[in-house]
């Protein structure tokens, strides 16, 4: 049956477990400090920590764990996760400062131009921690229960 091919699937779990924590741990912080149920931060990028760091890092540790850390499908994987990672507080970070920096422009010269979307990119540590989270969820369940 496909539920039970899913569920047992360490790739599958692993990452979406890794991803689950993070929109938790988001839905937590949202929440504690809004007063209110921050329901937005199940679909909102940015913040701590980074799901997009930890959802490329489970799923590249955890073909390691099936494929191998030899495998190429394994160095596939850390290349993308790589360039995910640098990215999230890297480009997105010097875009949204660049934004910023515009739209105030905008708003004190008021040019009456829509403002630049911000992209909401993270700060290391952000990062970090999602990269930890994408590390350490995979490593557990692939040592504790698909062992």
């Amino acid at each position: 049956m496909l539920i039970t091919e899913i569920l047992g699937n360490e790739i599958i779990v692993s990452v979406f477990a890794a991803t689950f924590i993070c929109h938790i741990w988001k839905f937590i912080d949202g929440t504690t400090r809004n007063k209110r149920p921050d329901w937005g931060a199940w679909i909102a990028a940015g913040g701590m920590p980074s799901s997009h760091s930890s959802f490329v890092c489970s799923l590249a540790l955890s073909i390691g764990f099936i494929e191998g850390f030899l495998s190429s499908v394994f160095f596939l994987a850390v290349g993308f996760a790589t360039i995910v990672v640098r990215d999230s507080f890297g480009v997105r970070r010097a875009v949204d400062a660049l934004a910023k920096t515009v739209n105030g422009i905008i708003k004190e010269k008021k040019l009456g131009i829509e403002q630049i979307l911000k992209i909401t990119g993270h700060t290391p540590v952000q990062t970090v921690v999602g990269v930890a989270i994408g590390i350490i969820v995979p490593a557990v369940l692939h040592l504790l229960i698909f062992y």
